[in-house]
C-alpha cells in the first residue's frame, strides 16, 4: 500500500495579533507550527487535516474570546454547536466546509498582511505517477488562486500541441 503525503509549508509567518484565539487553535490542529517571536510559521509534514475535533466547552470559551470579529470559522463553529446533542461532549468541525485558505483569507482581510502564500508538495511512499507534484496558493483579501504542477503540464502540453499542428 502506498502512503501519499502533501508537505506545505505557509508563508510568511501569521502574526498572532492577526489571528482571533479560535483560529489560532485550530490552525495549531490542522498544521503543525513554530512561534517565531509574535508570529506563527505554519507547516505540515504529512498534509494539512480537514477534520478537527474540540471539546464543546473549549470551543464556547475561544468563540467568546473573539466574538465581535467576523470569521468563516467562527460562523462555522456556531453552525455546529447550533447542532450538536444537548449531551456532546466533543465538536466536530468538517473544516473542507471553508477550507484551511478561507481561514487564512479572513486573517488577510482582518490585517496588515497582503497575501498569504501556501505551497505544497505532493510525494508518496511508492513511484507512483500519481503520487507526485506539487500546488501554490496565493490567498489575497479578494481572492484565493491556485496552480498545481498537473494543470500546469496540461496547459503546456496543450499549448505545445496547438503550436506544433497545422495553422
Amino acid at each position: 500500500m502506498a502512503d501519499y503525503f502533501s508537505q506545505t509549508v505557509i508563508r510568511p509567518d501569521i502574526p498572532r495579533a492577526a489571528m482571533t484565539a479560535l483560529e489560532r487553535e485550530i490552525l495549531g490542529e490542522i498544521f503543525e507550527e513554530e512561534a517565531v517571536g509574535d508570529d506563527v510559521y505554519f507547516c505540515a509534514s504529512h498534509g494539512p487535516g480537514d477534520l478537527v475535533f474540540l471539546d464543546i466547552a473549549e470551543a464556547r470559551a475561544l468563540l467568546a474570546e473573539d466574538e465581535a470579529i467576523e470569521s468563516s470559522l467562527a460562523d462555522l463553529a456556531r453552525d455546529e454547536l447550533a447542532r450538536a446533542d444537548a449531551d456532546a461532549d466533543e465538536l466536530e468541525l468538517d473544516l473542507s466546509v471553508i477550507s484551511f485558505e478561507g481561514i487564512f483569507q479572513d486573517i488577510v482581510k482582518r490585517s496588515s498582511l497582503d497575501y498569504v502564500e501556501v505551497e505544497a508538495a505532493w510525494t508518496c511512499s511508492k513511484m507512483r505517477p500519481d503520487g507526485f507534484g506539487g500546488a501554490a496558493t496565493l490567498i489575497t483579501a479578494d481572492d484565493i488562486q491556485s496552480v498545481s504542477t498537473a494543470g500546469w503540464l496540461e496547459e503546456a502540453v496543450a499549448r505545445l500541441s496547438g503550436d506544433s499542428g497545422p495553422g
